[in-house]
Order: C-alpha cells, then sequence, then structure tokens
C-alpha cells in the first residue's frame, strides 16, 4: 500500500479524493475536543471509521472543518461530527491508497510513522527491496538444503448428487 503524507490543510480535499473511488477508512483521535462519537469510543486515539457515497446516508458531509455522518454502532446510528483536527490518516483500500498527515498524529503512533517526514513511504516497494535480499541469501541455502516440497491434502467435503 502507497502511503503519502500531506498538509493538514488539505484534509477535506483529499478526503473528498479519496471517497470518488471507494469506501474510505478514516484514523481519528477520539480524545481530541469536539469529537462526537459514541461514548465507549470517546478515549480511542486509533478509532477508525468507514465512509462511503455508497452507504446513502443522508446527514453524510465533508465539510471544510469536519466530517459529519450517522453511522452505525452494535446496530444503532450514532450522529458523529470529526473534525478534521482529530483526523490523521485516510485509507481508501480499494486503490491501495492512503494520505497521512503527521502533525495530527498522536503521540502513542508517533513511532509507527517515524521517518516519513522526508519522503511518501510505498510499503510495496520497501517488501520488495526486503525480499530481493532475501533471495539472494536464500539463493544460496537453496543450493546446499532441499526444501521437502509440500503435501496436498484432500478437502473433507464431498458433492453428493
Amino acid at each position: 500500500m502507497k502511503i503519502e503524507t500531506f498538509k493538514d490543510s488539505q484534509k477535506q480535499s483529499q478526503m473528498l479524493k479519496l471517497l470518488q473511488l471507494g469506501t474510505v477508512m478514516v484514523f481519528v483521535d477520539s480524545r481530541k475536543e469536539n469529537v462526537r462519537v459514541p461514548e465507549g469510543h470517546k478515549d480511542n486515539f486509533q478509532l477508525r471509521l468507514n465512509f462511503d457515497y455508497a452507504f446513502e446516508i443522508d446527514d453524510f458531509r465533508v465539510l471544510p472543518d469536519r466530517l459529519e455522518a450517522s453511522l452505525s454502532f452494535n446496530q444503532k446510528d450514532f450522529f458523529c461530527v470529526i473534525p478534521f483536527e482529530a483526523v490523521y490518516m485516510m485509507v481508501n483500500h480499494y486503490i491501495q491508497h492512503g494520505v497521512l498527515f503527521l502533525d495530527s498524529v498522536p503521540p502513542e503512533m508517533l513511532d509507527v510513522f517515524a521517518g516519513m517526514r522526508e519522503e511518501p513511504l510505498d510499503a510495496t516497494q520497501s517488501k520488495k527491496k526486503k525480499s530481493k535480499s532475501k533471495k539472494k541469501t536464500s539463493k544460496k541455502t537453496k543450493s546446499t538444503t532441499s526444501e521437502p516440497k509440500p503435501i496436498h491434502k484432500k478437502g473433507h467435503l464431498r458433492l453428493i448428487k
């Protein structure tokens, strides 16, 4: 997944851009002032909420300073107000793309995003680099050892006509 960093002032535009492509998971520090979520989620610095135009939520709005929508929690609707100052990341899994707002990251999460200030992190590229280095070393071990072939077991279900 590709994760890019943006300035806090770009939260609304990034949200609107990602929403055009499907469901957006928004990472919220619900401890921030003016966040309105159910009481059981109020102290969560990693609250994840899904937004999508396809959900057809009548009161869903992306305003310049906040998100508003009635979301379902335990099969009960709750009108949520999420100020953008509490949002620190947005992810669209469909396109494998995330946007991170470093200035809004909760202190408890800073280590997770350390080193992302300079350039966007493309997780697939870093995995490829790691796997290439592993492949080089694994070639040497392959020549000296032989790995057993995996045994494929048949399923336990049968089709009965």
